[in-house]
């Protein structure tokens, strides 16, 4: 269809694979391009390079990942007209009044020492760094009185005003939405310092998009008002300015009026740019840390969340054959289809599962989810019939009966312990190992399997932990005699032990999450110190032994740069009237990524192995 404004035609392909019909069109839309007087864009890759290349790579809108079925929007003059357009290569004409979404959103935060770190890869922006928010319609004779704000889990680009704030101004407030009252004074004013402007693409408010194009990019995320992070960025412009100078150009496009897609939602389709760049990225990265791995680990974790440039979004595969998605954020939930959609083509494009379809199971995370303001969810689905579904996870060649459709503690697995369980492992030969809160059983199990430890004893408060642990023991093959779980509170076990004057030379304390908050801390430390104590008094009194102790509390993990947690465990020790010598401080497994710029805020795991003399 011709543009209002030149003789520029749009032709949308859909190239599903490279044939030589593909490429004899792709070289004629070259030839149209080289004498478009109208051209804006560089060329598309040459005829030769087509066969070398991705499929990806053969339209200027170059896509992140190998997509087999994507379509591709390319500009040609009037010149081109002769071009033969059979019915497979041209999906469909769309004219620029074509009804699409046509709102444009921005938002602007202040120039100062926080904006910088955003523009360097921090991810979360605090509603107090938001200077203004904008919204362009981009369609004609909008009505653009009822736009207020920005909607939630609205698509945003993100700019930094080049102007100073003035002095003597706040930095503005940090409204929380939900978390403050109604009638709080404080939420007016804040509502107040960040307003909202809305403008159309045709009219005469050129102060707003002057403003915008003024600014400085910092790049793309997803919006939400009723959250302490108002935004969350995808996309930063710095780590990936290829794939933001397309979102811009997409943008752009559609600020002038002209219709973008085949119908769909234009956030939906910057939103699948964003995913199978990152999910893509995610994968490789995996692929580089030989996960999976054949007969060795076949379960790791393969988005988590901002360490993947998806905050809030965290993906575990389980025994090579399932995916567990845990959403934490309202904009995972809004675009629940969207990220679906695209983890499942990613999936069936990952190498090492040409030949398996994976199935994806949707879960989400509650409390977080209300932190975010968000609350229309359900963790129900219509798999009530599979519940008792069983996947067998491999990880170091342990093997672990999972349930991935059933709620409860036996419904997956926590890969994030998995180079701790193989580095205690090695040093268990010929030991008596005991494993407090051994949930599925495998640091014992590593023991005894990698180890080849004299014993093995699970202690964990949860009986359904208890019945996983030991199926998982008989599924490996251990015997009864070697490996045993015990239903008990560990510290009521450990009282007893000393009682019956029982002795380790191996003990692992992962506990559960103690201290989900910083209010809870003090009391939290108090728990550490008495469970590391007494774990302490069944370590070998002749010989000395090792004590791992975990904290999977990021509010422990955190505080002080992570000398709290070790100055606790000195304290228990001098309790305990023991010796400690610390020999080494990991964290999760390297398949939990964490972003340099906004380290330590994903470093939640404490993994402190100490010798007690």
């Amino acid at each position: 269809q011709q543009s209002r404004k030149s003789e520029e035609r749009i032709i949308v392909m859909k190239v599903s694979t490279l044939s030589l019909r593909s490429a004899m069109l792709i070289s004629a839309l070259n030839r149209s391009f080289a004498v478009s007087s109208t051209m804006r864009t560089g060329l598309l890759t040459s005829t030769a390079a087509l066969f070398t290349q991705m499929p990806s790579a053969l339209a200027f809108s170059i896509l992140p990942s190998r997509a087999s079925n994507l379509s591709y929007k390319t500009r040609m003059s009037s010149s081109a007209t002769d071009t033969e357009q059979s019915s497979d290569q041209v999906d469909q004409q769309i004219t620029p009044d074509e009804e699409t979404n046509s709102l444009l959103h921005t938002v602007m935060v202040q120039r100062n020492r926080q904006s910088a770190a955003f523009r360097e890869g921090t991810p979360l922006i605090f509603g107090g760094s938001v200077a203004s928010t904008f919204t362009e319609h981009c369609e004609e004779n909008s009505d653009i009185s009822n736009t207020k704000s920005i909607p939630m889990g609205a698509l945003v680009a993100v700019v930094v005003s080049r102007d100073a704030p003035p002095k003597g101004k706040g930095k503005g407030g940090s409204y929380r939405g939900k978390k403050r009252s109604s009638g709080s004074s404080d939420k007016k004013e804040v509502v107040a310092a960040i307003p909202h402007h809305s403008f159309s693409f045709d009219g005469e408010e050129k102060n707003h998009r002057d403003a915008i194009n003024q600014s400085q990019m910092i790049g793309y995320g997803v919006f939400n008002p009723e959250s302490m992070y108002r935004v969350r960025i995808l996309c930063h412009d710095t780590m990936h300015p290829g794939l933001t100078k397309e979102i811009k150009s997409i943008r752009k496009q559609l600020s002038r009026g002209k219709a973008l897609s085949d119908g769909r939602d234009n956030d939906e389709m910057i939103l699948k740019l964003i995913l199978e760049r990152k999910i893509t990225d995610a994968i490789y990265t995996r692929l580089a840390m030989q996960l999976p791995s054949a007969d060795i680990t076949d379960t790791y974790r393969l988005i988590n969340g901002e360490g993947d440039g998806l905050s809030g979004l965290a993906v575990d595969i389980l025994g090579g054959s399932t995916a567990i998605v845990m959403s934490s954020a309202a904009w995972c939930e809004i675009h629940k289809d969207t990220i679906l959609s695209v983890l499942e083509k990613s999936l069936k494009e990952h190498p090492s599962y040409v030949d398996t379809d994976i199935a994806i199971v949707w879960r989400n995370t509650p409390s977080r989810l209300k932190q975010d303001g968000y609350e229309d969810f359900t963790n129900s689905s219509d798999e009530d019939d599979k519940e008792e579904i069983e996947v067998v996870a491999r990880e170091s060649s342990v093997k672990y009966l999972t349930y991935p459709y059933s709620d409860g503690q036996k419904t997956g697995f926590y890969c994030d312990q998995r180079e701790n369980r193989l580095m205690v492992a090695e040093l268990c030969k010929d030991k008596r190992v005991l494993d407090l809160c051994c949930y599925n059983g495998g640091f014992a199990l590593n023991a005894m399997i990698r180890g080849s430890a004299t014993s093995a004893v699970g202690v964990d408060s949860s009986q359904d932990a208890v019945d996983s642990a030991t199926a998982n023991a008989e599924l490996n093959g251990l015997a009864e005699k070697d490996v045993s779980f015990v239903k008990d509170d560990i510290a009521a076990f450990m009282k007893s032990a000393m009682e019956a004057q029982d002795e380790y030379d191996v003990i692992v304390l992962d506990p559960p999450k103690l201290a989900p908050s910083l209010a809870l801390l003090d009391k939290a430390t108090r728990k550490y110190h008495a469970l590391n104590r007494d774990a302490m008094n069944l370590i070998d009194k002749s010989k000395g032994g090792l004590l791992l102790t975990c904290s999977c509390s990021a509010a422990m993990t955190q505080k002080d740069g992570g000398q709290s947690f070790l100055a606790m465990v000195n304290g228990a020790a001098l309790s305990a009237k023991r010796r400690v010598t610390l020999l080494r401080v990991n964290g999760a497994a390297p398949c939990h990524t964490q972003a340099p710029a906004s380290f330590p805020a994903g470093h939640y795991l404490t993994a402190a192995l100490f010798h007690v003399g």
